[in-house]
């Protein structure tokens, strides 16, 4: 397993700490930043561009890049980069010069792109594309309100395509939610879709989608190991200072276990991050690596802000505290790294690697 991060990180986290620390809910809660100004500032930074083309020595590699996203999860800093570095890294996977223009389009700024993944999540169904209609709807979907164009992943038969899609022709709906993010619902009412709109079919549709997906999930779970060292550090101060019992209640071992057991999450998640990062920035498809990692930051951000709100108690719920803007951003992260089909896939490939014989589903005892 690997135990570093790229040559860039520290460089690159340095950068982002200053920037993100401005949008910080954790310094300023009334703040209010204009989606269009934090969309102008990426492009300056040139933070739309982070990653190179499969092949490319330009941009930074997974591991590197990860650095901005640990300090955005460590501000709690709210940010269109998540999505927007998704759908130009799923572009980028989709050899066709209007993919490589939609890419160039992010990268510069020109455009806002969001992708709509081709999953079941949310209990819906992947949308469908028949005879040129596209149908359906999907949930969830990050800074949709705000987009120009959606790449909406969708089944034409049983074969995955990506589509293009103007923003303007799809209706969207705001989806409340605790985590407070802007999330969309996004419906297709038998949308209109031309030939040269379909930027990819079948294995080279499916695999732009898995890929980019697995390094979208590193990045996310970048975030919760930011947000995880900021509750740590905050769990331990809170800890030292609170007195009860003619002392502070960081000498009782029942609060040092909990403060033990949210490091221990958290750099669990790091060390998973750094060997998914590794595996996808030399090429490898990463399924067994990133299905670990998943299922280890979407745990992590479950039992690190229950183990913070174990140790401040009833202060914590307060909105004069800061464990619950934790609280909301952790339960956005808990269920969007959760993958019913992680355990089956660690199973699977483990039992590849190992030569062991993994029983099917229909003869696993319950």
């Amino acid at each position: 397993m690997e135990l570093t991060w790229g040559e860039d990180f520290e460089a690159l986290a340095q950068v982002a700490r200053s920037v993100f620390a401005k949008d910080s809910p954790l310094v300023d809660r009334e703040g209010a930043v204009d989606e269009r100004d934090r969309h102008r500032q990426l492009v300056e930074l040139g933070w739309l561009q982070l990653h190179g083309a499969p092949g490319s020595s330009d941009g930074a590699g997974l591991a590197s890049a990860a650095g901005v996203f640990v300090e955005m999860g460590r501000a709690l800093a709210p940010s269109p980069l998540p999505a927007l570095a998704r759908a130009r890294d799923l572009a980028l996977r989709i050899d066709s010069p209007a993919a490589a223009d939609l890419a160039e389009r992010i990268g510069d700024g020109e455009e806002w792109i969001v992708a709509v993944p081709l999953d079941e999540r949310w209990g819906e169904a992947p949308m469908r594309l028949e005879s040129g209609r596209l149908e359906g709807r999907a949930m969830a979907v990050p800074h949709a309100a705000r987009a120009d164009v959606l790449l909406v992943g969708a089944l034409e038969g049983d074969r995955p395509v990506v589509v293009r899609v103007d923003a303007g022709d799809v209706e969207v709906e705001l989806m409340p939610n605790l985590g407070e993010r802007p999330l969309f619902a996004i419906r297709c009412d038998r949308v209109e879709v031309r030939p040269e709109d379909v930027l990819a079919r079948g294995e080279a549709a499916a695999r732009a989608w898995a890929v980019s997906g697995r390094r979208a999930d590193v990045m996310l779970a970048a975030q919760v190991y930011g947000a995880g060292l900021r509750l740590l550090d905050a769990t331990v101060t809170f800890a030292g200072q609170r007195h009860q019992f003619g002392g502070p209640i960081g000498r009782f071992q029942a609060v040092q276990y909990l403060c033990t057991d949210i490091a221990i999450d958290v750099h669990l998640t790091s060390a998973y991050a750094r060997e998914a990062a590794r595996v996808l920035d030399a090429g490898g498809d990463a399924e067994l690596e990133v299905a670990l990692l998943r299922r280890q930051a979407s745990r992590t951000a479950q039992s690190m802000v229950h183990a913070a709100h174990e140790v401040h108690a009833g202060l914590g719920f307060m909105l004069e505290s800061d464990v619950h803007l934790f609280t909301k951003a952790a339960k956005y992260w808990q269920f969007e790294l959760h993958h019913p089909t992680d355990e089956h896939t660690i199973v699977t490939c483990l039992g590849a690697e190992t030569g062991v014989e993994v029983p099917r589903e229909s003869e696993v005892a319950l």
